[in-house]
């Protein structure tokens, strides 16, 4: 059974490869720190991880699809429901968004806030400071849309085979329409239907991935796994070191394949397994704990690399070390956040 506790810790693992692909997947000059193996002349051996890390949004999508069908389930996908949630949200996005603009202030960032004019289409997500943030946009923007829509593939596909193979089609299809750049160009001289197409394009891009995870959890595909593997590999420990032999095998294979379209596969198999290995207690509470803070270490941290503190992470030169560093300001920064949030809630029943 897929529980809330599974939930988190999927998150917890998503964000950390977000970190990893974001730190490096990274060639030739833009690789950040001094990686000590190298492969070749341009590619460290942390490049590989960094590109196996592109798991991480595919990831997220499995888990808000997982996430949406079960709400839906048990009546709790009403405008209200919905609405609560993206007031919480977005109240956690504006606390960062004016967190760092009063530090770009302070700091005289030329970019962040800005002009006073940016700083207020960014509250109402027509301006971006973070590359980062577009996930934000398409899932406030998957909420808005009705369950009945948002889920239409997950409740009208027969079976489990069925929603694969057309979320596999729909994955393979949006590839090839990118690759072969088959929609026309918009004018730049249009912002607003730029932006409106920007964002159907990245809502349409993860959408086959949050119906899949919505049809994972309509035919209870992990109860049926865990009973069959529990069944022919009734020892944990078998367990443990099959699916690590099958991971592995699966990070070599990305690797040497070296396709993007490939990713979203790859992180449905991830996905699974690491929701039915029987995981250690300290392991459950580290991904735990990374999931608890996920949302703000994705809102911030590239703030501490790229932007408003550019090259700062950078500093630590060895990527172990440049991951922990980054962990840390975002977990650091996360606290402060959530201690914010707890004032404004105080605050707010008092008056």
């Amino acid at each position: 059974m897929y529980t809330k506790r599974d939930a988190k810790m999927t998150q917890g693992l998503a964000i950390l490869c977000m970190l990893v692909l974001h730190l490096f997947c990274r060639k030739g000059a833009d690789v950040f720190g001094t990686p000590l193996i190298w492969l070749n002349e341009t590619t460290p051996l942390v490049y590989l991880f960094g590109f196996f890390a592109e798991i991480c949004v595919p990831l997220y999508s499995l888990t808000i699809g997982y996430a949406q069908e079960l709400l839906y389930e048990s009546g709790k996908a009403t405008w209200k429901d919905r609405g609560k949630r993206i007031l919480k949200l977005m109240t956690n996005y504006w606390i960062v968004v004016v967190l760092f603009s009063i530090i770009g202030l302070v700091i005289g960032d030329k970019n962040m806030p800005g002009s006073f004019g940016s700083f207020l289409k960014s509250l109402v997500l027509l301006h971006s400071y973070n590359g980062a943030w577009w996930f934000l946009h398409s899932y406030v923007f998957l909420l808005l849309i009705p369950p009945t829509l948002s889920l239409f593939l997950v409740h009208k596909v027969p079976n489990l085979i069925w929603g694969g193979a057309l979320c596999a089609l729909m994955v393979v299809g949006w590839y090839l329409v990118g690759h072969f750049h088959a929609l026309p160009e918009v004018s730049a001289a249009q912002p607003i239907i730029v932006y409106i197409i920007t964002e159907l394009k990245n809502l349409i891009g993860i959408l086959p991935l949050i119906w899949f995870g919505g049809i994972m959890r309509r035919f209870r595909l992990f109860d049926s796994l865990k009973a069959w593997f529990d069944r022919k590999i009734p020892d944990s420990k078998n367990q443990k070191r099959i699916i690590s032999v099958l991971l592995c095998l699966l990070f070599i294979v990305f690797n040497v394949v070296g396709k993007s379209v490939v990713v979203s596969f790859v992180a449905i198999f991830v996905f699974v397994v690491f929701n039915l290995l029987d995981k250690s207690e300290i392991t459950c509470q580290l991904f735990c704990f990374l999931g608890k803070h996920s949302t703000n270490i994705w809102l911030t941290h590239m703030f501490f690399y790229a932007y408003v503190f550019p090259g700062l992470v950078q500093n630590a030169r060895y990527p172990i070390l440049m991951l922990t560093f980054i962990l840390m300001l975002c977990i650091a920064t996360s606290y402060a956040i959530r201690g914010i949030q707890i004032f404004l809630r105080i605050k707010s029943n008092n008056q």
